[in-house]
């Protein structure tokens, strides 16, 4: 991003340092340009007074470019008397520690190899560059010739000492760095032009598959369940994508509900000219909740819908709410979904819920015992905006989950002397770009409160409309349209938000908390 590109987008949005120092993942090839071209228009490259050398362990898969003086100097500490610096050495170690374990453990491809390009560090192994980013960032995989279309040779370039970032050190930086940027060259190797939330979202989750005790997934997992009302696939415009990098937080879902070679598998039906035989019109350029819904549906007996649903019910149990025979495995130190609180009776018609999103509330018990939640056709609209929800109500009390239950024929929890929740999801997994926007009417209260909301928005009480959900279909519609109900969602300026811009400001403040600077 050029600098005056991020100046005004700053202005316009108000975004702060912290978001001026994270910038999108960059995807322009380079003409075979690499740091050592001193001449080069690189945003991050040696000095031509720089004299750079490459280290690498013995018979291993990974060159280090490093440099002893001058800015670009890593840290001289030489403790083994290797003639190599000790980072330099315990950078290569780290590489080879991650690239064994995607390739071997894990079942990953190997990047591409560089060995036929012009500018490839010398030979075929991949390439780390270790130069300075003045803290702007701290490193980025980067591609240099896509010779199979969208499958990309690249390397990666990586701050080289890490002092004044807030890493506990140097080697606890590269492990958490070189995880997530080399996976990004792993990616490349299936499909390197694929959506930020399936490639960012993949690679937090690599990083934490790869070394569970850092805190990277912890702390970028705030970027979606603060956005929970926002479609999965679908991350705001600009320079700060907290919310495909918290989508980790699904991609962790699915592997702990199933398996990790789920995500590998998803990245193999990625890849262009591939995709699944149920989806002949995908397979040129795949749409990762396309091929995810035909993976699950073709090796797990299962669908994008009924995880989503049940990707919802998990988010109930984050944090002080965690609950392993329930849930996560362990969500102690996960933070909280987001929730909209309202004073039942609450009413609402035409609620926007958009495809692969869910919105939470969360509604005070008071005197009230039993309560339960509905969900109604919309007389604003000619369609059926029931298709594809899912209602979940849960009751908390002393902070926990009492019951959490699916609504389908008017179930009602226990809430004396706590709150009900309720979890409206859209499991459409939308369709060639399709919104697939639904606008619902949403009743939360007890049986009788909800009953008399029911009848206010035109709908038939008892009735069930055969969805599996706590739906309501009106007995006329009415010829209302629904035009300018399914557009895309708004632009959310530098990543900041502009709509409800004080609580989202609250909720990325705590997400940035402790937040590494990653550009890409």
């Amino acid at each position: 991003m050029r600098a005056t590109d991020l100046l005004l987008c700053l202005v316009l949005a108000g975004c702060g340092e912290e978001a001026a120092r994270r910038e999108p993942r960059v995807r322009s090839q380079e003409a075979e340009l690499r740091p050592t071209d001193t001449s080069s228009g690189l945003m991050w490259r040696y000095l031509a007074t720089d004299t750079v050398q490459s280290s690498g362990v013995d018979g291993g898969a990974f060159k280090v470019h490093f440099t002893r003086t001058g800015t670009n100097a890593v840290p001289a500490g030489d403790a083994d008397d290797s003639g190599v610096p000790d980072l330099v050495e315990r950078v290569a170690e780290a590489y080879e520690e991650v690239g064994g374990m995607y390739a071997s453990t894990l079942g990953y491809r190997r990047p591409l190899s560089d060995a036929t390009i012009a500018a490839n560090g010398g030979d075929g192994r991949f390439d780390v560059y270790l130069l300075d980013f003045a803290r702007a960032a701290d490193g980025a995989f980067q591609t240099d010739q896509c010779p199979s279309g969208s499958r990309c040779i690249g390397y990666v370039v990586q701050e080289n000492d890490f002092v004044g970032y807030g890493y506990p050190s140097a080697l606890a930086a590269t492990r958490i760095l070189g995880s997530h940027e080399y996976f990004h060259a792993v990616q490349s190797a299936y499909d390197n032009a694929q959506n930020v939330v399936v490639s960012e979202g993949t690679a937090v989750w690599a990083t934490e598959r790869f070394d569970p005790s850092t805190n990277d997934f912890e702390n970028f997992m705030g970027g979606y369940l603060s956005r929970p009302d926002r479609s999965l696939d679908s991350a705001p415009p600009g320079p700060v994508p907290d919310f495909a990098y918290g989508s980790a937080v699904f991609f962790k879902f699915l592997s702990e509900r199933h398996d990790d070679a789920l995500i590998r598998k998803l990245w193999e039906r990625l890849e262009d000219g591939q995709g699944d035989v149920t989806e002949p019109a995908d397979q040129a350029n795949p749409t990762f909740l396309i091929q995810l819904d035909a993976l699950l549906k073709r090796d797990y007996q299962s669908s994008f819908a009924a995880e989503f649903a049940e990707f919802a019910r998990w988010n109930l149990y984050l944090g002080g709410f965690s609950d392993p025979a329930q849930a996560w495995d362990d969500a102690t130190n996960y933070g909280p979904v987001s929730m909209t609180s309202v004073t039942p009776p609450y009413r609402v018609d035409g609620a926007r819920v958009f495809y692969a999103s869910t919105q939470y509330f969360s509604a005070a018990a008071g005197t009230r015992t039993q309560m339960t939640a509905a969900l109604v056709d919309s007389a604003l609209t000619t369609t059926n905006d029931l298709d594809g929800l899912v209602l979940w109500i849960a009751a908390r009390k002393a902070g926990r989950n009492t019951e959490v239950v699916k609504v389908t024929a008017g179930q009602t929890v226990d809430v004396t002397g706590g709150s009900l929740i309720a979890a409206v999801v859209n499991t459409n997994r939308g369709a060639n770009g399709a919104s697939l926007s639904q606008r619902p009417g949403i009743c939360i209260g007890t049986t009788d409160e909800v009953a008399a909301c029911i009848r206010a928005l035109g709908g038939t009480v008892g009735v069930d409309a055969g969805v599996d959900a706590g739906v309501i279909d009106p007995p006329d519609a009415g010829s209302g349209t629904d035009a300018g109900m399914n557009e895309p969602l708004p632009p959310m300026g530098c990543g900041c938000g502009m709509g409800s811009a004080p609580a989202l400001f609250m909720a990325l403040a705590l997400t940035f908390a402790g937040r590494r600077r990653r550009r890409n």
